[in-house]
């Protein structure tokens, strides 16, 4: 009885991987096929080099490549040929390492296109520094290029420049860890393909939705403006830009190493960049607030969360969390808060600010000073992913209350307003409960932002107060007034802000507390805004004409 013959695949113990490259050379123009083992770990590679491009290609896109990566750590690299030919007379250090003659385990029959390189590194390595000494020469002309045009105020050149300059290191990414490019596709693609290979890079790009980044959107905006013959003025993000770009530069150099280092000895520990991984601050344990996180967890699924502020007051402690994921919207803000309050009662407190990653992004160019202090190493308690980047922060930022006369006015209006209604002749308190509501979350908006850089909207009035506090502890001194209102000052304050058909229950005690509190908060306001003098001076005559009226 004849014995079949034993697939050369059987090397790679995994029966499903022998059946598929079987049928693979049986239904393709195979030429050779190369495997690599990583040394303590469990990553393999195969190297298969195909006839027809178009194949390789084809053969890359198959949903079992990306299957066989997830389930078995296998990573397949499907490569023409003719690439492969032109790349290893090139020197390319992936090619010199993965088609090492040590690692072949198929060769077509008669095939008089095959490759093996059994050369040691002393015939190598001059190839291997004229391959790294060309990437660093066309890197240096890009790089002159960009501090050219930021020295010129060459605003949309230089964001086009950058793009192109990023552009260039992925490409020598995608060369280094997979060895081909991927210049047919937008930058959006080329950086989650990359990312299967180097999921470290996700910490340097905010994600603008699943597939699309922050800084794509940016050089398209660029783009555009200049087909409109406009000039985009955002000269804070260039730094941000440089910090990718140096952190994608060290990348490839670091792969410059690895490969270099796994050329000259086969099979050695692979080198790995950590410079840029730093370690979370160890804190205290804190069962309230692990036990806090849990809750959480189970009503949305976040990206981080981060424990930035604690108050003590009494017996009441508040936790101040910021968290960050998608769709963390007001009401499942306030879903959370009632379960932690169910949870834990009255003793313990939290007040909850969510964002999803790209609002933050967008909104940079005002709130930054309030962000850039909160999403720190040191505050971070909960991360489902080491990799998620932190915003591109502008640099230098020169903090701006934009718009904030016409909050201030806003909230003098609803005080003004509910003065002439509260004293009225007449006393008809009806609606004056709702103007005080209407002022009181005025004030701590209007507060906030003047204090921390921070314009919040649709929270409770509790927390709102709580985030004003955090703004400038000194106003907790104010609480006093809140206390000796006859009802939950909070609450009375939340119903409300919506009408209710209803004759009015407020009497004269109840709206002089209200008229007590609307004073004394307006002391506080004007003495922040306008002694403060963080208006100019002609929006400040204007809002004295409105007090004097």
């Amino acid at each position: 009885m004849k014995t079949p013959n034993k697939s050369p695949f059987s090397v790679l113990v995994n029966e499903f991987l022998e059946n598929t490259l079987d049928q693979l050379v049986h239904d393709y123009s195979i030429v050779q096929i190369f495997h690599k083992q990583e040394k303590n770990s469990t990553k393999s590679h195969l190297l298969i080099s195909v006839s027809k491009n178009a194949d390789a290609l084809k053969l890359q896109s198959k949903r079992w490549v990306a299957e066989v990566r997830e389930q078995y750590q296998v990573y397949i690299y499907f490569i023409d040929y003719s690439r492969i030919e032109y790349q290893f007379s090139k020197g390319d250090p992936f090619i010199e390492y993965h088609c090492h003659q040590s690692s072949m385990i198929y060769q077509k029959e008669d095939s008089r296109s095959s490759l093996l390189i059994n050369r040691n590194w002393k015939k190598y390595h001059k190839k291997f520094n004229r391959y790294e000494d060309s990437f660093h020469h066309d890197h240096e002309i890009h790089r002159v290029q960009v501090e050219r045009l930021i020295s010129e105020d060459s605003y949309n050149s230089i964001f086009t420049s950058f793009e192109e300059l990023i552009e260039y290191d992925l490409e020598y990414l995608e060369k280094l860890y997979t060895g081909n490019r991927t210049s047919d596709i937008d930058l959006n693609q080329r950086i989650n393909n990359l990312l299967i290979y180097i999921p470290e890079l996700k910490q340097f790009f905010v994600k603008k939705n699943q597939h699309e980044y922050f800084v794509t959107e940016l050089f398209d905006e660029a783009k555009k403006a200049i087909e409109e013959d406009e000039i985009i003025y955002n000269n804070e993000m260039f730094e941000s830009l440089r910090i990718i770009e140096d952190s994608l530069f060290t990348y490839i150099e670091a792969r410059f190493y690895e490969l270099k280092h796994l050329i000259k000895k086969q099979y050695e520990e692979i080198y790995k960049v950590d410079q840029y991984l730093f370690p979370m601050e160890e804190y205290p344990k804190d069962e309230i607030l692990e036990r806090a996180i849990d809750r959480i967890l189970t009503f949305v699924e976040l990206e981080q969360i981060y424990y930035f502020h604690q108050t003590t007051y009494g017996k009441v402690t508040t936790y101040y969390l910021l968290l960050i994921g998608l769709n963390v919207n007001n009401e499942k803000i306030k879903s959370i808060t009632h379960s932690l309050t169910s949870l834990f009662g009255t003793q313990y407190k939290f007040l909850l600010v969510g964002h999803d990653r790209y609002w933050i992004q967008k909104n940079l160019y005002q709130y930054q000073s309030f962000f850039v202090f909160i999403m720190q190493a040191k505050h971070l308690v909960f991360s489902s992913d080491e990799y998620h980047p932190e915003p591109h922060w502008q640099m230098p930022h020169h903090p701006q209350h934009n718009d904030l006369h016409f909050h201030y006015k806003s909230t003098l209006e609803s005080s003004l307003q509910f003065y002439k209604l509260i004293h009225g002749e007449e006393k008809n308190y009806q609606g004056v409960d709702n103007l005080f509501a209407l002022f009181l979350l005025s004030f701590c908006r209007t507060y906030i932002y003047a204090k921390a850089f921070y314009l919040p909207n649709y929270m409770t009035s509790e927390a709102l107060w709580q985030l004003c506090i955090y703004a400038d502890k000194d106003i907790h001194k104010y609480h006093y007034l809140f206390d000796q209102f006859s009802s939950n000052i909070f609450s009375f304050t939340d119903y409300n802000m919506s009408v209710h058909h209803s004759i009015a229950k407020v009497n004269t005690e109840k709206a002089d507390q209200m008229k007590m509190i609307v004073d004394k908060l307006m002391e506080v306001l004007k003495e922040v805004v306008i002694d403060g003098k963080l208006l100019l001076n002609f929006e400040i005559d204007s809002l004295c004409e409105k007090i004097a009226d």
